[in-house]
């Protein structure tokens, strides 16, 4: 009967692989590829024909956006690590942890806010027909899921 015990255990071993091997394939071959700020900025300038004005207004809004952005997800991480270390060190709930949360809360929206005002900063370089379209991109992006990985949210 062991024989057949280690066949069998065996058996299982090999399933189990090929069950977690094809999840892993399965999640990297069917899954959408994660959307950066330069795939974004890249389909904009292709999709929306800008003039060199046009390119020039968008690079100056995002040079002066990024010093802001930087800041606000650094804001983002600290409220994250001291979150983190009070839950860690805490017995129970209690004022710290519940202000904590409200720090993370506070700098997620500080960044959301930001990236939404800069989304129509961008905008307002745009022709009537460009922002269609910039609108539709947009769209399809956090349609598709896109946006938890990409620079344009709080969450990256």
């Amino acid at each position: 009967m062991t024989g057949e015990y280690r066949r069998l255990s065996i058996t299982l071993l090999l399933v189990v692989a090929a069950a977690i091997g094809g999840a892993w394939i399965g999640g990297r071959v069917f899954s959408p590829a994660a959307s950066t700020h330069a795939d974004f900025h890249e389909q904009v300038y292709s999709a929306l024909s800008l003039s060199v004005e046009q390119r020039q207004n968008l690079e100056a809004l995002e040079q002066g956006n990024s010093k802001e952005e930087a800041y606000q997800r650094e804001a983002l991480r600290i409220a994250n690590r001291n979150l983190a270390n009070l839950l860690e060190h805490e017995d129970a709930y209690n004022e710290n942890i519940e202000a904590a949360i409200v720090d993370v809360h506070t700098a997620m929206n500080g960044l959301q806010v930001l990236t939404i005002k800069h989304l129509y900063d961008m905008r307002e370089v745009l022709t009537p027909e460009q922002r269609t379209e910039f609108d539709r991109l947009r769209s399809e992006e956090r349609r598709v899921g896109k946006e938890c990985r990409s620079r344009w949210s709080p969450y990256h």
